[in-house]
């Protein structure tokens, strides 16, 4: 499903299955330890969070973002059929807005936007400007337009409101 950037509906579901794995994972060890791959599979794990954090952390912190809501900042539902999360995926990434389209139990990233040229197209800011836009809020968003290619939303932003149109993907390898 996550090659196709489909998921299930909502924010929170996909970190109760990351912790049911990992109870399950934990279960397993525990009920089957006798057995030699079970003690190879924990042996494997363990070296590998191991040798992740040797490397700068990049691969562990791309483990607690997954199953925390660390980089979480903001989820806003639109209306019925779409919201954005302003979050921080991983631990390189800027903050960013991600839009989300509903599709039965399921929900599909149709467009991904660096939430700084979010916050510079709603607060006009210019190169001269202090950089204060990323670490504001979000007030309200809501939809204006939606079409085949894009979606207008309508962002407030320190009292300051103006629309920013998103580029939508229906298919990330095309571009």
């Amino acid at each position: 499903m996550s090659v196709n950037n489909y998921s299930f509906s909502g924010y929170y579901p996909d970190k109760i299955i990351g912790w049911l794995w990992l109870a399950m994972t934990i279960f397993v060890i525990i009920k089957l330890w006798k057995k030699k791959i079970i003690k190879v599979y924990f042996t494997l794990i363990i070296s590998g969070i191991i040798l992740s954090i040797l490397p700068m952390m990049i691969p562990f912190f791309g483990f607690v973002h997954y199953f925390s809501t660390i980089g979480s900042y903001q989820r806003i539902q639109l209306d019925d059929t779409y919201r954005i999360d302003r979050n921080r995926p991983g631990a390189l990434y800027k903050p960013q807005i991600t839009i989300y389209r509903h599709e039965g139990i399921f929900e599909k990233q149709i467009s991904r936007t660096s939430y700084d040229k979010v916050a510079e197209n709603v607060l006009e800011l210019t190169y001269e400007s202090p950089i204060i836009g990323s670490d504001q809020p979000i007030q309200s968003a809501k939809i204006v337009n939606v079409t085949k290619d894009s979606i207008g939303i309508e962002y407030q932003i320190m009292n300051k409101k103006k629309i920013y149109y998103h580029k939508t993907k229906e298919n990330w390898f095309e571009d």
